[in-house]
C-alpha cells in the first residue's frame, strides 16, 4: 500500500476525485520570545526590511515576513506596529493576519523565487545578505533569540495559534494515498458532503482562491462508469 505522506496540492480549478479515509488533528503552536529582542540583534534579512533596501517591490512580502518576526521576536502589539508601519506601506491587516499568529518563514523559504505574495520567496529582492552568523541557524527568529540547542527554547514559550486538521485520502487520479490540511469550516465542508454522498456520487476536490490564499474546496459530482471503491470498504 502506498505511503500517506503525499500533501495534494492541485493548481487552481483542477479537480481531483478522491475517497475520504479519515480525519487527523493536530494543535499549531507559535514560540515567542518573553522579552523583546533588540534590534540591534536581528538579522541582516529584517535590518534590510526595516531599512527599506528593497524600496516598493515585493511590500506585502515584506510586511508579512516583519509581522510575523515581530510576532514571534517578543514585541508588543503597539511598539511593533509603529516598526512595522514606519518600514512597509500596505492594508493594515496584513499586521493583523501576521503578528502573533503566523510563523516567520524560515531562511529556506525566504531563499526561493516567488510569484508574489501569499507567497514569502524574497530571492529577487536583495534582502538576503547573509553574515557569519546566519549559517548557524535555519531562520530569522532563531537567528535573532539564538536558538541554536533545544534548551533554548525556554527563554520563550508556545502560544496555541489554531488547529489544524489532516484530511488523509485516496485520490483516484493517481491512485495513490494523500493528505490535505483543513481548517475547521473546510473539515465541517467535507465532513457534511461525506455524509450527503450518495451511492451514484463521489468527493471532489480542487482548490480555489481566498484573499490571496489557495485553500480546499470539495464539491459532490454524479460518478462516470463503475462506482470505485477502496478494499478497506469491503472489509
Amino acid at each position: 500500500m502506498p505511503t500517506r505522506d503525499c500533501r495534494l496540492l492541485p493548481h487552481v480549478g483542477v479537480e481531483i476525485p478522491i475517497s475520504l479515509l479519515e480525519i487527523k488533528q493536530r494543535e499549531e503552536r507559535l514560540w515567542i520570545a518573553i522579552g523583546p529582542i533588540k534590534p540591534s540583534a536581528f538579522p541582516p534579512c529584517i535590518k534590510n526590511m526595516i531599512q527599506k533596501v528593497a524600496a516598493d517591490k515585493g511590500r506585502h512580502r515584506i510586511a508579512a515576513i516583519l509581522a510575523s518576526f515581530l510576532g514571534q521576536s517578543g514585541w508588543d502589539n503597539a511598539e511593533a506596529k509603529s516598526l512595522w508601519s514606519d518600514a512597509v506601506v500596505v492594508e493594515e491587516r496584513i499586521f493583523a493576519e501576521w503578528f502573533g499568529k503566523m510563523h516567520c518563514p524560515k531562511c529556506e523559504t525566504m531563499q526561493r523565487q516567488s510569484r508574489g505574495y501569499p507567497d514569502l520567496g524574497i530571492a529577487d529582492l536583495g534582502l538576503c545578505q547573509p553574515d557569519e552568523k546566519c549559517r548557524e541557524f535555519v531562520g530569522p527568529v532563531e537567528h535573532a533569540a539564538d536558538l541554536v540547542a533545544e534548551k533554548d527554547w525556554s527563554r520563550g514559550c508556545h502560544k496555541h495559534i489554531r488547529t489544524i486538521y489532516q484530511a488523509q485520502v485516496f485520490d483516484w487520479a493517481t491512485g495513490k494515498f494523500g493528505e490535505i490540511e483543513l481548517y475547521l469550516a473546510e473539515k465541517d465542508e467535507l465532513e457534511g458532503l461525506q455524509k450527503e454522498k450518495k451511492e451514484n456520487e463521489t468527493l471532489v476536490y480542487t482548490r480555489t482562491k481566498i484573499r490571496g490564499r489557495l485553500r480546499p474546496k470539495f464539491l459532490l459530482k454524479e460518478m462516470e462508469g463503475p462506482r470505485r471503491r477502496l478494499l478497506s470498504e469491503f472489509l
